[in-house]
C-alpha cells in the first residue's frame, strides 16, 4: 500500500469509530479550530519574512506587502497594489493595460486575441523581443509573471520579476510561449487578493516555417489561425479596439431577481402568526413553514457583494419582498429596484404569502424585467467570475443544471418534504402535457429563466398555477415553477439546453460545516455556492452565526455599491 492509501484507510477507520461513539463532530470541530490557528500563524510568519525582504519595493502610497496562499497550508509574501474596486473584471482590464503600456513603451505592435476564459484577457505580440519585455517589467516593482510551459515545474512558474535572478528569468522566458502578466490587487486588509487567475496573457506569435510571410499563434484562439506580418503591425496600440461581434457572444440584457424576507421584522412576524392561525397544518409537512427558512445572517448583503465582484454581466437587480428592505440597502441605487409582492400578485387576496413556491411562480410579472433573467435565492453566491454565457446561449436559449438527486416516486403529500412534493407535481404535469417523464432534480444554484416560457407555463397549467399562487405556506400541491417546471418545459419547447456549472452546496445544519467553509475559502474552485439552513441540531445557532459571518466576510470583505456606507 502507498503512504496515501494507508493514510486514507486510517482516516476511514477513525471516522467509523468516532461516529459510533457520537464524537465525530466534536473532533472535527477541534481539528478545524486547530487548522484556523495554524493558518493564522503561517500567514503571520510569511508576512514578517516578506516585509524584511520586499518593503523597499512598496514605495508608492497604494502599494504594500501582504501574503497569498502558495499551497493548502502555506503562504508567500508578495508586493500588492491596493485595489480601488472589488470587481474582478477591473483587475483583468488593469492587467491588460499593464501589458499594453509595456508594449507601447517598447513600440511593439499588439493584437487583442480572443480567449476561452472568463478570468483572463490575451494580447498577441510578435516574438523576438522577450528580453526587452522582461527588462521593462523589472522596472515595475509590482509586476509578476506566470510562465506557462510544461517544462517548468508548476510551483516555479509564478515569479516576482524585480526579485528573480536575471539568468533565471531568461530561462523561464525561453521556455514559455505564453506569459501571464499581472499585479496582485488586494483589499485594504491584504487578505483577499486578485492574482494570476485574472492576469493578462502575452502570446508570442512566431513566423510560420511553411509561409515566412505569416505569423502564427501557439494556441487556438477562436479568431484566426494566422495573420500576415504586415497586418499584425498595422494596428496602433492606442487606437486598437475590438469591433467584431463573434457569433457566440451574448448581446441581450440579463437581469437578476432575488426573493428576500426579513424574518426579524415584528410586523412580518405578526402577519405570519395570523396566517398560521387560519391554516389546517395537519395536511402539511413539518418543514412547510420551518423557521430556518426565514433566519437571516446578512446573506443578501454578501450575495450582492458577490454579484458586484464576480457577475459583471448583470444588467439590473430586482429584489422582491413583502414591503421590506434591509436597513443597509441603497434603495436609490440605479442598478437595483425593490419590488413588493403586491406588484406581482394579481389577486391580493393571496397575500401575505410565506410560500416561496407561490412567490417564485409570479416573478416574471416584475415590471420592467428583461426576457432573460437569473433567479437567485439570497443564500446563493458567486464564487469566482462568471459570464452570461454560463446561463444562456448567444441564440437566446437558457441553460439548466441537472442534479444527480432524483425525484421520489409516489404521490405528493404531508409525508414528503415540500421540495419533494413540488418536484413530484412537476414530474406529473410535464409527463401529462409532453409525454416525457422527468426523473432528475436541478442543482441548487442560480436558475436561468425566460419570461416568455413562464407566460407559456401560465397558459398551459392555469389550474395548477392558481392553486400554487393561493397557497400561503408551502403545500403538497405546489409547483416549483422557477426551480423545476421552467427548466423541463423550456427544454421540451426547444428553449433551453443542459449546461454545466461548478457549484457547492453546504448544509449549515449538517456535519463538519467549519471544514466545508474552510475548503471553499481555500480552494475557490467553484462558480457558485449555496449556504442552505435547516433545523438540524448538529450545530448550535450561535456557532452557525459565527462560522457563516467569518466565512462570508473573508470571501467578500469589501462593501458593494448596493450598501449604504458611512
Amino acid at each position: 500500500m502507498t503512504r496515501t492509501s494507508i493514510r486514507r484507510s486510517v482516516r476511514s477507520r477513525a471516522i467509523r469509530v468516532l461516529r459510533r461513539t457520537d464524537r465525530l463532530d466534536e473532533v472535527l470541530e477541534l481539528r478545524n479550530r486547530y487548522r484556523s490557528k495554524r493558518e493564522a500563524r503561517a500567514r503571520a510568519v510569511a508576512l514578517r519574512l516578506a516585509r524584511s525582504r520586499l518593503t523597499h519595493y512598496a514605495t508608492a502610497d497604494d502599494v504594500f506587502v501582504t501574503t497569498v496562499p502558495s499551497s493548502s497550508r502555506s503562504f508567500t509574501g508578495v508586493v500588492a497594489r491596493r485595489r480601488r474596486t472589488s470587481v474582478a473584471r477591473d483587475a483583468m482590464i488593469a492587467n491588460r493595460q499593464l501589458v499594453l503600456d509595456v508594449a507601447k513603451a517598447l513600440s511593439m505592435p499588439t493584437r487583442v486575441v480572443p480567449i476561452e476564459s472568463s478570468n483572463r484577457l490575451r494580447v498577441g505580440v510578435r516574438d523576438g523581443r522577450r528580453e526587452d519585455v522582461l527588462a521593462f517589467l523589472r522596472t515595475i516593482p509590482t509586476a509578476y509573471v506566470h510562465f506557462d510551459a510544461p517544462s517548468i515545474p508548476p510551483r516555479q512558474r509564478t515569479r516576482h520579476v524585480a526579485t528573480t535572478a536575471w539568468s533565471r528569468l531568461r530561462w523561464l522566458a525561453e521556455q514559455a510561449w505564453v506569459w501571464r502578466v499581472f499585479e496582485y490587487r488586494a483589499d485594504p486588509s491584504g487578505v483577499d487578493a486578485f492574482g494570476d487567475v485574472y492576469g493578462c496573457e502575452i502570446e508570442f506569435w512566431r513566423v510560420s516555417e511553411a509561409e515566412p510571410g505569416r505569423l502564427v499563434p501557439r494556441r487556438w484562439n477562436g479568431s484566426t489561425p494566422w495573420i500576415t506580418a504586415d497586418e499584425f503591425a498595422t494596428p496602433k496600440i492606442d487606437e486598437q479596439a475590438v469591433t467584431v461581434t463573434y457569433f457566440n457572444e451574448l448581446e441581450f440584457p440579463i437581469d437578476l431577481v432575488y426573493t428576500w424576507v426579513d424574518g426579524d421584522d415584528p410586523a412580518w412576524q405578526a402577519r405570519r402568526r395570523a396566517t398560521l392561525g387560519i391554516i389546517d397544518r395537519s395536511t402539511l409537512h413539518e418543514e412547510a413553514d420551518t423557521v430556518a427558512r426565514f433566519t437571516s445572517r446578512d446573506e443578501l448583503r454578501y450575495s450582492l457583494r458577490s454579484v458586484e465582484k464576480f457577475a459583471d454581466f448583470v444588467n439590473h437587480v430586482y429584489l422582491v419582498t413583502d414591503d421590506q428592505h434591509p436597513t443597509w440597502l441603497r434603495t436609490d441605487h440605479p442598478g437595483l429596484t425593490v419590488v413588493s409582492h403586491r406588484e406581482i400578485f394579481e389577486d391580493h387576496g393571496h397575500l401575505p404569502t410565506f410560500n416561496s413556491h407561490a412567490i417564485e411562480s409570479r416573478l416574471h410579472h416584475v415590471p420592467g424585467l428583461a426576457e432573460h433573467y437569473v433567479y437567485m435565492n439570497d443564500d446563493f453566491f458567486f464564487a469566482r467570475r462568471v459570464i452570461g454565457a454560463k446561463f444562456f446561449h448567444a441564440s437566446g436559449l437558457a441553460k439548466f443544471f441537472l442534479s444527480r438527486a432524483l425525484i421520489p416516486l409516489g404521490e405528493p403529500g404531508p409525508t414528503f418534504k415540500p421540495v419533494d412534493s413540488a418536484a413530484m407535481n412537476a414530474r406529473r404535469i410535464v409527463s401529462e402535457e409532453f409525454g416525457r417523464e422527468p426523473t432528475q432534480k436541478f442543482k441548487h444554484a442560480p436558475y436561468a429563466q425566460l419570461r416568455s416560457v413562464h407566460d407559456e407555463i401560465e397558459r398551459r397549467f392555469p389550474v395548477e398555477l392558481r392553486r400554487t399562487n393561493a397557497s400561503r405556506v408551502r403545500s403538497p400541491s405546489d409547483l416549483p415553477v422557477a426551480s423545476g417546471v421552467h427548466q423541463h418545459v423550456a427544454y421540451l419547447l426547444g428553449r433551453a439546453m443542459p449546461g454545466e456549472i461548478t457549484s457547492r452546496y453546504v448544509d449549515l445544519g449538517g456535519w463538519n460545516v467549519a471544514g466545508q467553509l474552510q475548503s471553499l475559502l481555500a480552494t475557490r474552485d467553484c462558480d457558485t455556492f449555496c449556504l442552505n439552513d435547516t433545523d438540524s441540531e448538529l450545530i448550535t445557532a450561535e456557532r452557525k452565526n459565527e462560522l457563516v459571518g467569518e466565512f462570508l466576510h473573508a470571501y467578500f470583505p469589501e462593501p458593494s455599491t448596493y450598501e449604504i456606507t458611512a
